[in-house]
């Protein structure tokens, strides 16, 4: 037998090498998204966000490099400095979690709000850099937001309606404030009614000018030459921890032929599953982990704590609540729901506190915790301080459904 190495056959399979896919990501957060991209082989061109919290976040993880980022609102990032930093380069997505702080189910949507509008600048990217694909995700109210067209006619009423509404929103600063200590505020609800009723009346006289913002998107869509595909996808169907729902909508380049389907159901998982991996005795110490230290609640909060049931909120169990304890049924989200360790979780609202009780101790979640339950990497730092940690979690998309989402589209493009 010959010692000599067999010689490969010149007509050997040769496997396809593929070309580096590419994304844009505005309005990019600590990185949610971006890291559900990234673990399916995307690669950053640039990320662009106003919070340099987030931006500092991500280049602490190597997520990005801080040459690939743009610390700015999107109206000041012009067209030039795109241009000149995407050189030329094939560019495969374009990712945007608009800012959704007019759209939330969860606050109060101001038509007038001047972040309603932020839309236009993501599509002003995409008619720039005309990307194979094109992805804004949003809440679920996105789809039936309705605002109204700025001119001359509709001017003067958004003014007036912004005074009302300011207003509106000190006087129910000072309702909750008496309400804290026992005082009567029906006066104050009184002139926050009268004051809604003028903002109805003001909407009113400018009805012929508004327009439904999902609607104004599909059509610009069009116009540039996209195939529009929408859904609202549940987090926890994506091997996720929580049921978040989010509106995704995709458009797809007309010259990409393959049809876009949405990704199909996966795993469900509980809380257990996400404290689980969690390693509490070493490198998520408390001690080692700053994300992972508690936070440190009143006397009062801790005995409020201790009354409120896995699985129920301060609202569920207020007439049995101690008179010194009590606080109005409003606040039932956040830091008065206790979670359940064998169900999946609700949305994380953002903020300092809201962050809801650890399912068996009488505290918070941290923001390792949450971090985790958002498919974040048990070693992920963040940037800030906690109330920014917070909100940088609580803002952030699933990693696992943007994980998702991304193998859907790497479908389309290989």
């Amino acid at each position: 037998m010959s010692d000599n190495p067999i010689t490969p056959k010149k007509n050997k399979i040769k496997l396809k090498k593929h070309k580096n896919l590419t994304i844009v990501e505005t309005f990019v957060g600590c990185g949610g998204a971006h890291l559900g991209f990234k673990k399916n082989g995307f690669k950053t061109i640039f990320v662009n966000d106003i919070d340099k919290n987030m931006i500092d976040t991500l280049i602490t993880n190597k997520c990005v490099k801080k040459e690939d980022t743009f610390t700015c609102p999107i109206d000041e990032l012009s067209n030039d400095t795109i241009l000149e930093k995407v050189n030329s380069r094939s560019l495969d997505v374009i990712f945007g979690g608009i800012v959704c702080k007019g759209f939330s189910l969860a606050g109060v949507r101001n038509p007038f709000d001047k972040r309603n509008y932020l839309y236009k600048e993501q599509l002003r990217l995409v008619e720039l850099l005309k990307p194979k694909v094109s992805v804004i995700e949003n809440v679920v109210g996105f789809k039936n937001m309705t605002i109204y067209r700025e001119n001359d006619n509709t001017i003067q009423v958004f003014k007036d309606y912004c005074e009302l509404s300011d207003l509106n929103k000190k006087l129910n600063g000072e309702k909750s404030a008496r309400r804290k200590l026992k005082q009567n505020y029906n006066d104050l609800s009184a002139q926050i009614k009268e004051n809604k009723n003028k903002m109805e009346i003001l909407l009113e006289t400018i009805k012929q000018f508004k327009y439904n913002i999902f609607e104004e998107i599909e059509s610009i869509y069009t116009k540039l030459g996209y195939k529009v595909y929408s859904k609202v996808l549940e987090a926890s169907n994506y091997n996720g921890y929580t049921h978040r729902k989010r509106l995704i909508i995709v458009a797809v380049r007309n010259d990409i032929k393959k049809e876009y389907i949405f990704p199909e159901e996966q795993q469900k998982f509980t809380l257990i599953d996400a404290l689980n991996k969690i390693d509490y005795e070493n490198s998520n110490n408390p001690n080692i982990d700053i994300d992972n230290q508690p936070m440190k609640h009143g006397e009062k909060t801790v005995n409020r704590f201790k009354l409120i049931p896995e699985g129920k909120n301060i609202a569920e169990v207020m007439d049995s609540v101690p008179e010194e304890l009590k606080i109005s049924k409003f606040f039932s989200r956040g830091n008065t729901q206790r979670l359940d360790r064998n169900k999946s979780v609700p949305t994380l609202v953002p903020g300092h506190s809201n962050f809801p009780i650890h399912p068996w101790e009488h505290r918070s979640i941290t923001v390792r915790e949450a971090a985790t339950i958002t498919g974040f990497p048990l070693d992920y730092k963040f940037i800030g301080n906690h109330s920014s940690r917070c909100m940088q979690i609580g803002n952030a998309v699933p990693v696992y459904l943007a994980d998702a989402i991304a193998q859907s589209i790497k479908k389309i493009l290989m």
